[in-house]
C-alpha cells in the first residue's frame, strides 16, 4: 500500500463522516471552553483561596465555621477555641520551626513533680492569657458578627447601614479592592478604625479621598481607614453585595451598633454603667496546616465544641474540586431545603451560588466528554470493520519505507 493510497482512504473516511467529525470537534471545544469558564469563576473568588496564598506546598487548608443564630458565641469563647485548635494540631504532629529545633537540641533535664491540679491550673492560665508560640505562626483565624450601624458626618447621616464587626485577621481572609487607604487589623490598640465602600463614601463625604476623616457612630468618633470598591455581577447582587457595608471592629459594633446575626446578652463594660452587647458571632474562619486531607476541618469542628445540628463546617480548599461538585449535583434539587438557621455572610452566599453554576458546568463537560468518547469508539470500530488495509500491509509499507531511506542515506554518503 502506497502513501497515496493511505491518503485517499483517509480522505474518503473524513468525507463520509464529516458530520460526526464536526460533532467531535464541537464537543471538544465546548469541553475546553467550559473548563476555562470554571477556572475564571474559581479564580474570581479570592476569599476561598487563602490556603494557596499562604503556602505553595498544598499542605494548608482554609476552613469556615458557620453557627446558627440561636447560639450565644462570645469573644471570650474564641480563646478556648484557639487553645483547643493548637492542642489538636500538636496532637496531629504539627509543630513550629522553633519547637523542631528545640526537640533536636533537647537534653535530659530534671523537673519538679507537680500535682494534676497544679497542671490543670497552669493550662488554664495559659488558656485564659494566650501567649505567642511558634505554632501560632503556622495558622491564622478570623471571626465576625453581622449587624447595622448609623453613621453621621456633619449634617449627613447614613442610617442602618449593614455592618460587619470583625476580629482576628479578617482582611487576610477577605482581600478587598481598596481605592484608597488600607485595612485595620485585629491587633490595633484603638478599635475606632472603619472601612467603607465607595458609594457610602460619596453619600457622606462626596469623595473617596477621605482617609483619616472622622464619622460619628452613637456620638463616638471613628476614623476612615480605607475605602473599597463594591463587587458587581448578578450572583454577587443576589448575595446582597449590591449594598453598602461598614467593616469595623467587633468591639465597636458591640458597643455602638446592633448585632443581628445571633443571640447576644448585655454586659457592663465600665464602672459608669456603660453596656455593650456580647455574642452574636456566627462566622469563624481558620487557615491552618492540614497533614491529612480533611483533618483540618475535623480539628476545627472538634475545637468549636458545638453539636452538628448547630454548625456547618466547610473546607474551602476542597469545595470546588470535582468530587465536591459531584456532591452538589447529587443534592441539587434538595440543596435549597436548608434546615439550619444560619445567617450566612455575603461571601458564603456568593460561593454557594457559584457552586451551583460550577456543578452544572461540570455536568455539561462530563456529557461532552462521554459523547466524545462514545463517538471516537464508534469511529474506531467502524473503521476497523470496513478497513481496506491489513496490519501486515502496513508493516510491509513501513519496512519498505525504512529500506528506501537507508538506501538513500547510503547513496548520499558514498557521494561524499
Amino acid at each position: 500500500m502506497s502513501l497515496r493510497g493511505i491518503a485517499e482512504i483517509t480522505l474518503n473516511f473524513i468525507k463520509k463522516r464529516a458530520h460526526a467529525i464536526i460533532l467531535c470537534v464541537s464537543l471538544l471545544t465546548v469541553y475546553f471552553v467550559m473548563g476555562l469558564i470554571s477556572t475564571h469563576i474559581i479564580n474570581s473568588l479570592p476569599e476561598q483561596h487563602l490556603a494557596d496564598r499562604w503556602s505553595d506546598e498544598k499542605n494548608m487548608a482554609q476552613v469556615s465555621i458557620y453557627i446558627t443564630e440561636d447560639q450565644l458565641i462570645k469573644e471570650d469563647e474564641l480563646k478556648k477555641f484557639t487553645y483547643l485548635l493548637e492542642s489538636k494540631l500538636v496532637e496531629a504532629g504539627v509543630v513550629g520551626d522553633d519547637e523542631e529545633d528545640q526537640e533536636e537540641n533537647a537534653s535530659p533535664q530534671i523537673v519538679d513533680t507537680i500535682s494534676i491540679d497544679d497542671m490543670i491550673k497552669e493550662e488554664m492560665e495559659e488558656y485564659t492569657v494566650p501567649q505567642k508560640t511558634p505554632l501560632q505562626e503556622l495558622y491564622s483565624f478570623a471571626y465576625c458578627a453581622q449587624g447595622q450601624v448609623t453613621l453621621s458626618y456633619e449634617n449627613r447621616t447614613a442610617e442602618k447601614v449593614k455592618a460587619f464587626g470583625v476580629g482576628g485577621d479578617f482582611f487576610l481572609f477577605h482581600p478587598m479592592n481598596f481605592v484608597a487607604g488600607s485595612f485595620f487589623t485585629g491587633d490595633d490598640l484603638m478599635k475606632d478604625g472603619i472601612v467603607i465602600d465607595e458609594e457610602l463614601a460619596w453619600q457622606l463625604f462626596g469623595s473617596t479621598d477621605i482617609i483619616g476623616e472622622c464619622v460619628y457612630i452613637e456620638n463616638i468618633p471613628h476614623y476612615i481607614e480605607g475605602v473599597v470598591k463594591r463587587d458587581t455581577g448578578s450572583i454577587k447582587k443576589a448575595a446582597q453585595q449590591d449594598t453598602s457595608y461598614v467593616y469595623m471592629s467587633y468591639d465597636s459594633l458591640a458597643r455602638y451598633g446592633t448585632i443581628l446575626s445571633g443571640i447576644t446578652e448585655s454586659a457592663e463594660i465600665s464602672e459608669d454603667g456603660t453596656v455593650a452587647q456580647n455574642g452574636g458571632i456566627t462566622c469563624i474562619e481558620v487557615v491552618c496546616p492540614n497533614p491529612v486531607k480533611g483533618l483540618a476541618a475535623k480539628i476545627c469542628k472538634d475545637s468549636i465544641g458545638i453539636n452538628d445540628e448547630f454548625i456547618t463546617v466547610i473546607d474551602n480548599t476542597e469545595r470546588f474540586s470535582a468530587f465536591s461538585l459531584f456532591s452538589v449535583l447529587r443534592n441539587f434539587f434538595t440543596r435549597s431545603m436548608w434546615s439550619k438557621a444560619i445567617y450566612y455572610p455575603y461571601w458564603e452566599n456568593t460561593a454557594r451560588g457559584y457552586e451551583d453554576i460550577l456543578a452544572l458546568i461540570l455536568f455539561i463537560r462530563m456529557i461532552c466528554l462521554t459523547v466524545l468518547i462514545i463517538t471516537v469508539v464508534i469511529f474506531i470500530v467502524d473503521a476497523y470493520r470496513h478497513k481496506k488495509w491489513t496490519v501486515s500491509g502496513i508493516v510491509k509499507y513501513l519496512s519498505d519505507k525504512k529500506y528506501d531511506l537507508e538506501v538513500e542515506y547510503k547513496r548520499k554518503k558514498e557521494k561524499l
